[in-house]
């Protein structure tokens, strides 16, 4: 009989020989984007975790949640259940692949949805601003006793525009979960009498451009049917910014959301958007975000007079158009950061300093995709913190060293 060659024989040993492939991983592995996660999705929290978006499980970059065999998760459904418990909250206990155990009893871990997908709220919990005059809501999760902050939001009551708001983007950003539904708008209870909804529909927004100029034929001119020339609910901290789908329901609260044109909202601010994901998962640094509003646009009226956009204009004049849109990036533990700033206007083609604010440093930020010169898209630019601070007094203050680049 002939003998096998030399490299077959090699690769026959290495094969049996007991170091040649490890033993698969003792414990539990679930792929965050496939067919592994319940649907509707419970938040999936860390015993004793803290009550911040650390204290959600994370999948790893590779998006894979991995648990060590007899590791345990919580599972919660605060204002429904569990369908396979009937409870709103388990502990979850890793047997091995996706088998898990809740009161000795296994499930496989798609098996653990909710009733209905975990709405999220918010709760004041303090003042914020230059001169504490606005105030602060947390947004996220009412779990039994215990509150969990996603998004830290800095609210101004008296014209119902938030100033800013403040999320963590984990390390792991490359790992994400894709494919979340996008589930309806909340609002919170922070709007009085004000229908929101109502307001963000295109129509409704016609009619109430068109009463602020002084004519229909304006507010049909400005606002479209038909195209991307109307006011999106815009995110401040954007839907894919966090990790798992039952998070990203906290991104749904209005407070979350100011009037963006959606020409820019869809192009230029959504490229900037996914450029910092992008840093933070091929870094695979921590950031602490920041996006907020300042001051409101303005259109020549019927008289050719310049003239405040604001969503609601029944008598009382509430949540104004901003004028820009900003997002500070920061590094916690370089102490660098960059704030990047998008003119919220299509119409104007000369912005002034009331739309620059700051000089443009993005020949220096060789990361960030976008037109910052198109008129559509969106006029955008790039800051730094101190030189952004001085023009925009309300916000955050940061202990900031060198530009983020």
């Amino acid at each position: 009989m002939a003998s096998l060659p030399l490299p077959l024989v090699l690769a026959a040993l290495l094969a049996t020989a007991g170091h040649a492939s490890p033993l698969p991983r003792a414990g539990c592995s679930v792929d965050v984007s496939g067919s592994d996660m319940p649907d509707p999705q419970p938040l999936l929290l860390k015993p004793g975790g803290s009550k911040d978006v650390h204290g959600f499980v994370t999948p790893d970059s590779s998006g894979v949640i991995s648990l060590d065999q007899n590791e345990q998760i919580i599972v919660a459904c605060p204002d429904n259940s569990l369908q396979v418990t009937g409870q709103s909250q388990a502990t979850a206990t890793c047997v091995s692949g996706t088998t898990f155990s809740i009161d000795g009893q296994s499930y496989d871990f798609g098996d653990l949805r909710c009733r209905s997908q975990p709405k999220p709220s918010g709760q004041k919990s303090g003042s914020c601003g230059s001169g504490g005059q606005y105030q602060l809501l947390n947004l996220g999760f009412q779990v039994g006793s215990d509150f969990y902050t996603l998004i830290e939001a800095c609210f101004d009551d008296s014209s119902y525009i938030t100033v800013y708001d403040h999320f963590t983007m984990v390390a792991e950003m490359g790992g994400k979960q894709s494919g979340f539904d996008r589930p309806n708008w909340l609002d919170g209870g922070f709007y009085g009498n004000i229908d929101v909804d109502k307001q963000y529909k295109r129509a409704t927004q016609a009619v109430t451009v068109g009463n602020l100029l002084g004519s229909s034929d304006l507010g049909n001119k400005y606002i479209s049917q038909s195209n991307d020339y109307f006011l999106s609910k815009g995110h401040l901290t954007a839907k894919a910014d966090f990790m798992l789908g039952a998070q990203e329901y906290a991104t749904f609260l209005y407070v979350n959301a100011a009037p963006q044109w959606q020409t820019f909202n869809g192009a230029n601010w959504n490229s900037m958007e996914n450029s910092v994901r992008s840093y933070a998962a091929n870094k695979r640094v921590e950031l602490e975000i920041y996006t907020g509003t300042h001051g409101i646009t303005t259109l020549p009226d019927v008289n050719n007079v310049e003239t405040e956009l604001y969503l609601y204009a029944d008598g009382s004049k509430y949540i104004p158009v901003p004028k820009i849109f900003w997002k500070i990036v920061y590094n916690a533990n370089t102490k660098a950061a960059v704030v990047f700033v998008g003119v919220n206007n299509p119409y104007i083609d000369n912005p002034g300093s009331d739309y620059y604010v700051c000089t443009d440093v993005c020949s220096k930020i060789s990361w960030v995709s976008w037109k910052a010169t198109d008129q559509v898209k969106g006029y955008s630019y790039c800051c730094e913190y101190a030189d952004f601070k001085n023009a925009v007094s309300d916000a955050p203050s940061l202990s900031v060293s060198s530009l983020l680049t």
